[in-house]
């Protein structure tokens, strides 16, 4: 992982597989921890939730960036989201993508922090989902297609890391960013829940909220 890790990661990987690779996303197979509905349009997997739910999602895995972020040591500049009306309206990118949110920040330079930083947004939403009794296979995959932007970053960064088992597959990703989430749960909630009326927050706003101060901005960076 980029940068230089601080401590071992304690966790127990898979000895083969566990993920399902049945997706192509421009022409590159992805990966997904819950097998794709075939009974449902890709695409759609959230739509059965009210905007207002998909707009809290959406906050929560911008805030679970942003906190892991502060965690991390990083300064964060901000934290923003658009809302689900907003989108239905946007033109897809080259990609076939449509940005709902972003976090910018700088100066994450080790490697398991910025694994779990890079992690902590998809796997904040589906612990929200669980908690919250919404649950379901079919929007877990949505959530998984959510993180396509976060997933690349940190496999374009890290070819060694992979999904097929062993010590480097993609799951210590996950791992760690579930591990950060129970310590800081809390304050992302508290970020998340101003967040999603706001729609952007200082990275001063967001250490105020999560009770962590802001970090070191990072002499290279020019925001």
């Amino acid at each position: 992982m980029p940068g230089t890790a601080t401590a071992t990661v304690h966790w127990n990987p898979p000895a083969t597989s566990v993920w399902y690779d049945q997706t192509l996303i421009n022409g590159r197979t992805y990966h997904t921890r819950h097998r794709a509905p075939d009974s449902v349009a890709c695409g759609t997997y959230l739509d059965d939730l009210a905007d207002g739910q998909r707009d809290t999602l959406r906050a929560v895995h911008e805030a679970a960036h942003a906190v892991a972020g502060l965690a991390a040591g990083s300064f964060v500049h901000y934290a923003r989201i658009s809302t689900t009306a907003e989108l239905r309206d946007r033109t897809p990118d080259g990609q076939g993508m449509v940005a709902g949110g972003d976090v910018h920040g700088c100066n994450l330079t080790d490697g398991q922090s910025f694994a779990a930083f890079m992690g902590a947004g998809e796997r904040a939403e589906d612990r929200w989902l669980r908690e919250n009794g919404l649950w379901s296979h079919t929007r877990a995959v949505g959530i998984e297609f959510g993180a396509y932007t976060d997933r690349r970053q940190v496999l374009d960064l890290n070819p060694h890391i992979g999904f097929d088992g062993g010590l480097n597959d993609y799951l210590v990703v996950h791992h760690l960013a579930d591990q950060f989430l129970s310590q800081h749960w809390g304050a992302v909630l508290a970020v998340a829940d101003v967040l999603a009326t706001r729609l952007h927050l200082t990275g001063g706003h967001i250490a105020d909220l999560a009770g962590i101060p802001n970090g070191t901005h990072s002499a290279t960076c020019t925001a």
